[in-house]
């Protein structure tokens, strides 16, 4: 039983053998005999293509092989970018049919701009309320330098006063109206107005506790007199946030107040050394002369009003750093031709 089987392994190993070694046949003479030599085997003893032998480049004219392009060989020409950059910078191109990214879409809108005319109301109107309070303080500083028994009388209109400048906040928000915080986003420089009314209300405040205390006479005197020349240097600080063509008569209306206004809190601070009569007479007066020039004031239409700048430039205007290069490169060229050609 093991002997037929032991001969046909045998025999089916000299056949792999055999179908594995090149096949010999007669070609016959040249030059046929090189083309059937060089002509290689089709099939193996399976039937199936025998593998080839020959190199898979051909050879060129010169004798050189011929390389064929492949997947992974790069034609594109120098400089160019690959597929995969044209896949990051080329946007996906729209469907047939459908409508460009520009169309349907509407304008950005731009905000209404504010209507800046109150203002101007606001600023009248705190001028007005600041200057009654500067008066009835002045009123109030008057009467008791001359009736010292009458503290009583004094102590009111210093707290009415003090009221008074605090109801010029009031007013002028009334007059702003709704729309007061977009107001004053736009225009911050208005709240100065503000802070000069606030620093008005503190010094008349200052000056009623200095009356009314008794050890404490000298600090409540001297934080009276730095709230009234804060105030003045508030309202003289208001011209340069305004626009430029309304800063000289925003300046001109305020200067006086301003410089009156210092003036009286340096009288205040004077009277911390001295009771003397000139300057308990000076410090109304200075008060007078401050609230009259406030109440009189009427704030200019263009001061709070959008300002509008226009930047033009000469034709053929370079910056500084373009001349400056310019200027370089003309020194190169002209040094390159007194050199001459090279060579």
């Amino acid at each position: 039983m093991k002997r037929p089987a032991l001969i046909i392994a045998l025999l089916f190993c000299a056949a792999a053998v055999r179908a594995q070694a090149p096949a010999v046949t007669d070609c016959g003479a040249a030059p046929a005999a090189d083309a059937c030599a060089a002509k290689p085997r089709t099939a193996d003893i399976f039937g199936l293509p025998a593998p080839s032998t020959q190199d898979s480049r051909a050879a060129g004219k010169d004798g050189l092989p011929i390389k064929r392009p492949s997947l992974t060989d790069d034609t594109r020409p120098a400089g160019s970018p690959g597929p995969a950059a044209k896949r990051r910078t080329s946007a996906p191109e729209p469907p047939a049919g459908a409508p460009a990214e520009s169309e349907g879409k509407h304008p950005v809108e731009i905000g209404e701009i504010p209507d800046f005319s109150p203002l101007e109301r606001a600023s009248t109107s705190l001028h007005i309320w600041l200057g009654l309070a500067l008066a009835l303080l002045a009123l109030s500083e008057a009467f008791a330098a001359d009736n010292p028994g009458r503290a009583k009388i004094s102590l009111a209109g210093c707290a009415l006063s003090a009221a008074l400048a605090l109801g010029a906040l009031a007013a002028s928000a009334a007059a702003l109206g709704p729309a007061a915080r977009e107001l004053l986003a736009f225009r911050p420089g208005f709240l100065l107005y503000y802070a000069a009314a606030l620093l008005a209300a503190s010094a008349a405040l200052s000056q009623l506790l200095s009356r009314h205390s008794g050890k404490g006479a000298g600090f409540w005197g001297g934080a009276a007199a730095f709230f009234l020349a804060a105030a003045g240097a508030v309202l003289l600080a208001v011209q340069a946030r305004v626009n430029p063509e309304a800063a000289t008569a925003v300046m001109a209306g305020h200067v006086p107040v301003g410089a009156a206004l210092l003036a009286a809190g340096a009288a205040r601070a004077f009277l911390l050394f001295t009771s003397a009569g000139p300057a308990r007479a000076a410090l109304p007066v200075f008060l007078f002369i401050a609230a009259a020039m406030s109440g009189l004031y009427r704030e200019s239409p263009d001061a709070f009003s959008l300002h509008f700048s226009t930047m033009t430039g000469a034709a053929g205007e370079q910056p500084a750093d373009g001349a400056e290069k310019a200027a370089a490169g003309r020194t190169n060229e002209e040094a390159a031709d007194k050199k001459g050609p090279r060579g």
